[in-house]
């Protein structure tokens, strides 16, 4: 696992969790508008284009994170943003209460278990996936029924380098994760956030909001699975630093 640093250490800290199938790379245009946040970017295992690894569960990426923000930040960070599989890590980390997090924004994470579904999606993934390494095109349709109507660009945000493993072990770990009772502990703001047009979020949101009361829900109208990230970033990131600042 890779931590990219960007900024004023003496500024408030922001860790930034990249989606499966993604690198660093995708919030490289986010970066421009944070140069007031000491920006921490992790590129999870199995994700990266210069570190070998395979990326085994959300738990053991958690505890990775964890290890870096107690010897690198005292184990404190200001803001925390997870999008995707990385907001189902997010919600392992306030959830085991080990470091202290001021402020969360789960961007479509995904916490909801999918049953009988677990390994017909996580082969849809890893088939995706492979397509997409071999050039080959994924249909428009499929994709859309995914990641929500009018997205079929966030293929364009993928890494072929991904190891069909680790996207195999990422579907499984998030489609039977289990959201800790602890926490019901963290009391600090938190936003979900999810496109109008992406299906499975909504359940996720609904079920933490049982969790932690507190939880607030923004939800882009017309937009689908990351799509504000990539498409609109810098909506995206007046409404991020509205909520750090607020």
């Amino acid at each position: 696992m890779r931590f990219l640093t960007h900024g004023n250490i003496e500024n408030k800290s922001l860790l930034l969790i990249h989606g499966m199938s993604n690198t660093s790379d995708l919030f490289d245009p986010l970066l421009p508008y944070l140069k007031d946040y000491y920006v921490i970017v992790c590129e999870l295992d199995g994700h990266s284009p210069v570190e070998a690894g395979t990326f085994t569960t959300v738990a053991n990426a958690a505890g990775k994170i964890e290890q870096y923000v107690k010897e690198n930040l005292d184990g404190h960070l200001y803001g925390l943003l997870g999008f995707s599989l990385g907001g189902t890590i997010a919600t392992e980390l306030i959830g085991r209460r080990k470091i202290e997090v001021e402020r969360t924004v789960l961007d479509a994470a995904f916490v909801v278990k999918m049953g009988f579904m677990t390994y017909p999606f996580k082969w849809l993934f890893q088939g995706s996936i492979w397509c997409i390494e071999k050039n080959i095109r994924v249909p428009k349709p499929l994709v859309e029924s995914i990641m929500g109507q009018g997205n079929a660009g966030i293929v364009d945000t993928l890494y072929k380098g991904v190891s069909l493993k680790s996207v195999g072990n990422a579907a499984l770990s998030c489609y039977t994760y289990d959201i800790p009772e602890s926490i019901r502990d963290y009391h600090n703001p938190i936003v979900f956030w999810h496109g109008s047009n992406e299906p499975y979020p909504v359940k996720s949101a609904k079920l933490l909001k049982q969790y932690l009361p507190q939880l607030k829900k923004r939800v882009f109208k017309g937009m689908g699975h990351g799509q504000m990230l990539h498409e609109h970033t810098e909506v995206y990131a007046d409404r991020l630093i509205a909520f750090l600042e607020e």
